[in-house]
């Protein structure tokens, strides 16, 4: 009896580190601004300064390394699109100036890749690669994509542009100006696959200060037209993301289990 409970035990703890040991593999991209409501000033421009988060903690979690992106880009409110280089250091910060008032999108993208966790003699490994060729029990293997949204309010705003999708395959949409809400009101969200709504998905939002975990401080679900309502409980820096987890094609089969798909947004409530 005492070797099936310690059987047991030691099954449920082995869980538990393997809970623990994939969430702490598992990290999120994001961007911050030093300033998301520049002002402008005749014959100046507006700068503010940017940096990525990465990892766990928000705001600041682990350092990114540049050769991960796969795009860095700003959107003007007109829907012109300039490249951006990161500027040298763990924070990838660089500085962006803006020559006009509007509504700016700044967009990024980590290169796909497949990640692998298994157990080998009784120990979790983790393979930034697929799981061809590994032998024993795999407990997560995903093929990933990335995508993170951040908006920059330049003086007044009186289009719609923030609504207006970039083009990532997993997106957050703002179908309201969130530089024009405050605490106690809600914002709705479209999220889109593909330029489809996605049905019945989990959105999570916090703000800057909740938590320097991976907590998130509000939770919703998309309904059937892909929208959820987001209530801002909090002035300042906020972080929105949403996941999709999908099962392998048949042509992946033999490297991955899962599709793992993952877009943040970041804004501001003045």
């Amino acid at each position: 009896m005492k070797k099936i409970k310690g059987s047991f035990v030691s099954g449920l703890f082995l869980s538990v580190c393997l809970l623990f040991s994939a969430s702490a593999f598992a990290h999120t991209l994001w961007i911050n601004a030093v300033d998301y409501n520049p002002p402008i000033r005749p014959q100046h421009r507006a700068v503010t300064n940017v940096y990525f988060g990465w990892g766990h903690h928000y705001p600041a979690s682990d350092f990114l390394s540049s050769e991960k992106l796969k795009e860095f880009s700003l959107i003007y409110p007109d829907g012109g699109k300039e490249r951006i280089s990161p500027q040298k250091g763990g924070f990838l910060a660089t500085q962006i100036s803006f020559k006009q008032e509007g509504l700016y999108k700044l967009t990024a993208s980590l290169k796909p890749g497949f990640y692998t966790m298994y157990v080998e003699r009784g120990k979790i490994h983790h393979k930034i690669g697929p799981k061809t060729g590994l032998k024993g029990v795999i407990l997560k293997s995903l093929y990933y994509e990335q995508y993170t949204k951040c908006l920059i309010n330049v003086g007044k705003i009186e289009d719609n542009s923030f609504s207006i999708p970039v083009g990532h395959k997993l997106e957050i949409i703002p179908l309201k100006n969130p530089y024009l809400l405050k605490t106690g009101d809600f914002l709705p969200l479209k999220v889109l696959f593909n330029g489809k709504p996605v049905r019945f998905c989990k959105v999570y939002a916090t703000y800057m200060g909740f938590s320097t975990g991976d907590d998130f401080a509000y939770a919703a679900s998309t309904n059937s037209e892909g929208i959820a309502k987001i209530r801002i409980i909090h002035w300042g820096p906020q972080l929105i993301k949403t996941q999709l987890m999908l099962p392998a094609p048949q042509s992946l089969k033999d490297k991955c289990n899962q599709l793992s798909y993952t877009a943040t947004l970041t804004f501001e409530i003045p």
